[in-house]
């Protein structure tokens, strides 16, 4: 059940930018990264995008450079909404767990309740048989006059036929007894898997909820913005223009999940540093919110390369 990726991640563009072709560097990488995240990696990851990008644009995007704008990756405290559900996430996998492991088993219990009731109803039902096959022959017996060797031998015969059916009878009332503790044991489990679903439900909701109000930064090309004014005469009116300029100076990437998602954070943040701006566009890079299609495969959409192909000259 995939409902928790609902969290919503967003890309930031700090300002906007007319930059083009970019270097980049390797800056600071936190020490909490330090199991999954080292400077050579970070390399591979960066020409991976390199690569990629380049090659679906036909245009030098950027390189690694030491003197190139630095990639930050940085380690922020996660907020107590978050806290709060990635731990609701957790709960919520292991009620999946529980709901997939009862209903496995309510199944084999259903399959077995099934087969002894059946068999339950084919023994009362023979023992029926041979009670009434009893009865009418002690009605039919009753109707005549016998000796009394007859009735002797008659009296053994219902006597022997009695003892089999009580026998038949207890192993009956012993059979239905086991019957009802696994009936009892199966709703039970019934009864646990219908608890259990409601309480995943209501849980599901409530992750929806967070999910819809928490907005975490994944990274940020920062920079700034310099506007220059120029006055001038022009037949006679005084006319004035404003040139916009932005400059990209870092990166900084705050989290990740994984490696796969820190690529695509990367080349979306890489995408503001050489001056494309966010694309309101399903699956793009650029798209402001993290898509899933580019967390499993890094690609550009025809709009992404339209705009990459505008910035990079």
């Amino acid at each position: 059940m995939n409902f928790f990726k609902l969290l919503v991640f967003i890309l930031i563009l700090s300002n906007h930018s007319n930059a083009k072709y970019q270097k980049v560097k390797v800056g600071f990488i936190d020490e909490h990264y330090k199991n999954i995240l080292t400077k050579e990696i970070l390399i591979d990851i960066l020409k991976d995008i390199e690569n990629r990008l380049e090659y679906q644009v036909n245009r030098n995007i950027f390189d690694i450079h030491h003197t190139g704008k630095p990639i930050d990756i940085l380690y922020r405290t996660p907020s107590q909404k978050k806290i709060e559900l990635e731990k609701g996430i957790k709960i919520l996998e292991t009620k999946k767990d529980k709901i997939d492991r009862l209903k496995k088993e309510f199944k084999s219990k259903e399959s077995n309740i099934k087969s002894k009731r059946k068999k339950l109803n084919r023994f009362t039902k023979s023992l029926n048989k041979e009670i009434k096959k009893l009865n009418r022959y002690i009605e039919s017996k009753n109707k005549k006059q016998h000796t009394q060797t007859q009735y002797q031998d008659i009296k053994r015969y219902v006597d022997k036929k009695q003892k089999e059916i009580k026998t038949k009878t207890n192993i009956l009332n012993r059979d239905k007894k086991e019957f009802n503790k696994k009936l009892k044991r199966y709703n039970k489990t019934i009864s646990l898997y219908n608890k259990t679903i409601r309480q995943y439900n209501r849980l599901q909701r409530k992750i929806e909820v967070l999910s819809r109000n928490l907005k975490e930064v994944k990274g940020v090309a920062l920079g700034y913005t310099e506007v220059i004014s120029k006055t001038f005469y022009e037949n006679g009116y005084k006319k004035t223009t404003k040139e916009t300029k932005s400059y990209m100076n870092k990166i900084e990437i705050y989290s990740f999940n994984n490696l796969k998602e820190l690529k695509a954070v990367l080349a979306h943040e890489i995408g503001h540093l050489v001056g494309v701006e966010h694309i309101n566009s399903k699956g793009a890079l650029m798209n402001p919110i993290l898509q899933k299609n580019q967390i499993d495969n890094l690609s550009l959409t025809p709009r992404d390369i339209v705009k990459f192909k505008k910035n990079i000259f």
